[in-house]
């Protein structure tokens, strides 16, 4: 079979052909979600900081830096996958443990931009297979690995996200086996993101330095940078390295093509941490059979990663970063009635005084029983009832989609106070890409965030 590194490599450089109906339709839905988060992100302290910090630092240059202008193709990449990442509000491959679409798109816009500028003709479809290329590979290299690198405290985003950038710029880029194969080995040996930093401004940054590291590992192996050429696999060095003496599960021995991990992608229904969903769904689900009934308490059955990650607070959050990844709060809020949206956790921020007596008497139990998309809660009421719900899958996750129409509405909410009327616009232009459309209408409306962000 060889390397995972080296039959990526080959699988990229001979990806070809039009890619199947429900794998083309999977990128496009992930294209609409990235261009609303991304846009609903950009007022985020992060995002602001990292676009302003990018061009300085990278200088001019012709692709989109969303909010401010153009700048070089790494400053692009930085800024846009920061930006996509500041509300925690984008998609999720569950077995990876890493936002993929985040740095996966970041990294391909400004890669195309960047290759459009200097005469290169690249069609719709080609950018979509790139795309569903890159997050095969992201997943692929980091099913089963993920989930044991997060306990240790390493982000999967930062890890595999750098990745499946390089390897959908390469692809985009049309390089060969080699080529591939070393800018994937450049990407790896550039791996970075720490599960502390979740709840602060370095867990976007960690989305942002993928795309840009992504497409620096891509650029210099187009350029003739070599890497090490066996770094990926069960028993490679980046495993080792993540996982230390913990048996490495052995899913990177299938073979790269062995079904579509773009098909497995969860996109958020609530701008939280991924971990938190199931329980916020089923309470959601929950809250209109409180009626006016006062909760006595609050038990979540949940999985191991959830508490680990989401559970350790012994107080109320500070401020709306760290509120994003305290499961006992999220869960409050929707019990509250609130949406768990974007604006449940704009700055400036304060807990409002329902939500934070609520979220004391939330008490998390660990449940090998739940997962990434399973939870159960148990709500007693002051009137003596019992109300419990279990979810599995939770909303948004393969097996309870999202949908068309729910994204549209995410969407809207996102990219329209950017947008104005021009935000429906762009939605149908990238849902239809490579069916009719064509990428200058997403220029033309990228163009546009940046214009009037600026005005």
């Amino acid at each position: 079979m060889g390397d995972f590194q080296q039959r990526a490599g080959q699988w990229l450089a001979g990806l070809e052909g039009t890619l199947p109906p429900p794998v083309d339709e999977a990128c496009r839905l992930a294209l609409v979600d990235w261009l609303g988060v991304t846009l609903g992100g950009l007022d985020e302290p992060a995002a602001r900081i990292a676009r302003a910090q990018a061009a300085h630092l990278f200088g001019p240059g012709p692709c989109a830096v969303l909010g401010s202008g153009y700048a070089s193709p790494a400053a692009a990449a930085l800024a846009n996958g920061t930006a996509a990442h500041c509300l925690d509000f984008d998609d999720t491959h569950v077995g990876a443990v890493t936002h993929v679409g985040a740095p996966l798109w970041a990294a391909l816009l400004a890669c195309l931009q960047s290759r459009l500028s200097r005469g290169n003709c690249i069609d719709e479809r080609a950018l979509l297979r790139a795309f569903a290329a890159g997050y095969q590979v992201a997943a692929r290299a980091g099913t089963g690995l993920g989930e044991q690198a997060t306990a240790r405290g390493w982000h999967g985003t930062g890890v595999f996200g750098r990745i499946g950038a390089a390897a959908g710029c390469a692809a985009l880029a049309g390089l060969d086996a080699e080529g591939c194969s070393h800018a994937l080995g450049l990407a790896a040996t550039q791996a970075a993101g720490l599960v502390a930093s979740f709840g602060t401004m370095a867990k976007p940054l960690h989305a942002g330095k993928a795309a840009a590291d992504g497409l620096l590992a891509a650029t210099l192996a187009e350029g003739g940078f070599r890497g090490a050429a066996n770094l990926l696999g069960p028993e490679g060095a980046l495993a080792r390295a993540l996982v230390q003496q913990v048996a490495v599960p052995a899913d990177l021995a299938r073979p790269v093509d062995d079904g579509w991990e773009v098909l497995a992608n969860s996109v958020k229904p609530y701008a939280a941490c991924h971990l938190t969903h199931p329980a916020v769904d089923a309470a959601r689900l929950l809250r209109p059979q409180l009626g006016d009934a006062q909760v006595g308490a609050v038990v979540c059955s949940v999985g191991a990663l959830a508490v680990q990650v989401t559970g350790s607070r012994d107080r109320v959050p500070t401020c709306a970063l760290e509120a994003k990844f305290d499961l006992p709060w999220c869960v409050a809020l929707a019990l509250r009635g609130h949406a768990v949206s974007a604006d449940d956790f704009r700055e400036p921020w304060s807990a409002p005084p329902d939500v934070a007596a609520l979220a004391r008497r939330v008490r998390l139990l660990e449940d090998d029983g739940s997962g990434f998309a399973s939870a159960s809660v148990e709500v007693q009421t002051e009137d003596g009832r019992t109300l419990s719900l279990r979810v599995d899958p939770a909303l948004g996750h393969p097996g309870n989609p999202i949908g068309w129409e729910a994204l549209r509405r995410k969407y809207l909410a996102l990219a329209a106070p950017v947008l104005g009327r021009a935000a429906e616009s762009l939605f149908e232009a990238a849902r239809a890409l490579g069916h009719g459309a064509t990428w200058p209408d997403i220029a033309a409306a990228l163009d546009q965030a940046t214009c009037e962000r600026r005005t």
